[in-house]
């Protein structure tokens, strides 16, 4: 039993753990780039690669090929071998004459260390397959059937808030209590696509069939880093079969989808081998990645086929890296005369060594030279310089620190003050659009008593047209004048009169305080808005709260302020 662990120990735990470990956290570094250039399902399709060395059988090879331990002895000249003897035996301790010595037996380490894989793996299994029975049973216990999609059921249960799919024989879709009466029909039913696409990509029996591959590393955290990257990659590419052939906007919708069933609360915090349509368990990197994804073009047929191909040919690789054990027994009768043929001849027996001659006393070593004072007092200045100029590069290192410490402190003083006085101009440029709306308003209110002082000048100037007009007509009755010249003094005072603009009190151009028109009789008539004063006002602080608003610059405190300001003048002019 002991030689049989050992030789699984051999092959499986220093040999196939090692090589689907190392293609685990090659999968783990290549995955994202190629998922980026080739798409999701490529990425996803590397997963194949250790799960296919987890299972792939030892290459039988002849014996006559498994590499020598040793080289094989070579005839040697009598004379040299006899010599080499001598010299063995003048090394060579008395006991060794009398008894062979005694080797002790090495301490096994492989058959504990295979007996605790073996059980660590076993409960993993269970527990896997434990949980996804629990899970199963949770969802089936209070669900409710509401529909089928070909051998496939739908069911409704209020212990998930999210779509899920599970089940390899007999297959369901768990979906959330009252979740086919929805309103928005088009996010539903790309929620049951993405399951029924886990369905008929057969990644629930993916799932089961690499569960032995992370048992086999249970101890290893690449395993629990692989298990979690394998799911990530199986729903990326999962949402690009759903995506495929899509327009924009119901990419967009499913985006939403997704985020919307990221953020609430999962029900069953342990989803087993399940597939749910979006998982916290797998992190928020997971869903940025997959909305990532979706915002993808479609993979073309050439990069297709270059995803196709790379696979194709890792797996024809993969046998590179398998087991390989040499059989016990010649295969051929070839390997039997290669085997026959590579036999040395026996060597000749060597001659008796001759006793050696005892060995010279070694000489005895000359006592070390007395040390000399100049040579100790060398030492000493040496050993003191060497001090003192460890103790000046501290303490230059130390200075160096403080001045850039206090250069730091004085760029982030003057930061500080630089910010402090941008922000105060700020303030201030605020107020000085505050005065210039008030300003604007004040200039509009002089434009109406401008337009009311020549509206009190046109009325004069009819008055004294009328007064002349009068004088003239009673000098034209005191002196005689013909009719021809009162009319020709009539028509001189109703030119004048024409010329004398009109003043009309209408807001017919709101934003204009004053607007003076020509009519087609060339009399001008002068319109006069009281109220524009105010308007101008209002869109000039309205168009100084925008810009501090959008500004990103200001500080929160600074920015309530001085939008505290412009709402009050806003507030006041609006009234």
């Amino acid at each position: 039993m002991t030689e049989l662990l050992r030789e699984y120990w051999d092959w499986f735990l220093l040999d196939t753990l090692v090589w689907t470990g190392a293609l685990i956290a090659l999968v783990l570094l290549i995955r994202r780039p190629v998922a980026r250039h080739l798409g999701a399902g490529a990425a996803y399709s590397l997963w194949a690669l250790p799960a296919f060395r987890l299972v792939m059988p030892p290459l039988t090879l002849p014996q006559w090929m498994a590499p020598s331990l040793a080289e094989p002895v070579q005839a040697q000249d009598p004379a040299a071998a006899t010599a080499a003897a001598m010299d063995f035996a003048q090394f060579a301790p008395i006991e060794m004459a009398g008894a062979a010595p005694v080797l002790a037996e090495p301490t096994d380490f492989t058959t504990p260390l295979a007996i605790v894989w073996l059980v660590g793996a076993m409960i993993f299994l269970a527990r896997r397959f434990w949980l996804y029975g629990r899970l199963r049973s949770e969802l089936l216990d209070d669900a409710v059937p509401v529909g089928e999609v070909g051998s496939i059921r739908l069911v409704e249960t209020p212990a998930i808030s999210g779509p899920l799919a599970f089940g390899v024989r007999d297959k369901v879709i768990a979906l959330p209590s009252g979740f086919m009466t929805g309103r928005d029909r088009v996010a539903r039913d790309l929620a049951i696509a993405h399951e029924l696409a886990h369905h008929r990509g057969h990644d629930l029996l993916a799932n089961i069939l690499l569960q032995p591959l992370f048992a086999a590393h249970w101890f290893n955290p690449l395993g629990y880093m692989g298990w979690t990257a394998l799911r990530r990659d199986q729903e990326a590419a999962c949402d690009a079969r759903v995506v495929a052939a899509r327009p924009r906007e119901e990419r967009a919708v499913y985006a939403g989808v997704i985020a919307d069933y990221a953020r609430r609360p999962q029900a069953a915090r342990r989803l087993a081998l399940a597939a749910p349509m979006a998982c916290p368990v797998l992190g928020d990197k997971s869903i940025i990645h997959r909305l990532r994804n979706l915002s993808m073009d479609d993979v073309t047929p050439r990069r297709r086929m270059v995803a196709r191909s790379g696979i194709a040919a890792a797996l024809l690789a993969l046998p590179m890296t398998a087991s390989i054990c040499y059989s016990s027994a010649l295969a051929s009768p070839l390997d039997a005369r290669l085997a026959a043929a590579e036999v040395p001849p026996p060597p000749q027996a060597p001659l008796p060594p001759e006793a050696p001659e005892p060995p010279l006393p070694p000489e005895a070593p000359l006592a070390p030279p007395a040390p000399n004072a100049a040579e100790i007092w060398f030492d000493e200045q040496r050993d003191e310089l060497r001090e003192e100029r460890r103790e000046e590069r501290a303490e230059r290192q130390l200075e160096r620190q403080e001045r850039r410490i206090e250069r730091a402190e004085q760029l982030r003083e003057a930061r500080v003050e630089a910010r402090r006085d941008w922000e105060e101009g700020r303030k201030e440029w605020a107020r000085g659009r505050i005065a210039y709306a008030e300003g604007r308003k004040q200039w509009a209110e002089g434009r109406v008593q401008w337009a009311e002082g020549r509206k009190q000048w046109a009325e004069g100037r009819v008055q004294h047209a009328v007064a002349r007009s009068d004088h003239a007509k009673a000098e034209a009755q005191a002196y005689g004048w013909s009719e021809a010249n009162q009319r020709e003094i009539e028509k001189t005072v109703e030119l004048a009169l024409r010329h004398v603009p009109k003043v009309v009190e209408s807001c017919r151009y709101p934003d204009q305080p004053v607007t003076s028109l020509e009519a087609s009789d060339g009399s001008v008539v002068m319109y006069v808005c009281e109220t524009a004063g105010d308007r101008i006002a209002l869109k000039a602080l309205k168009s100084a709260r925008a810009g501090i608003a959008a500004s990103t610059n200001l500080s929160d405190e600074t920015r309530r302020e001085i939008l505290r300001e412009l709402d009050s003048e806003i507030a006041q002019l609006s009234r």
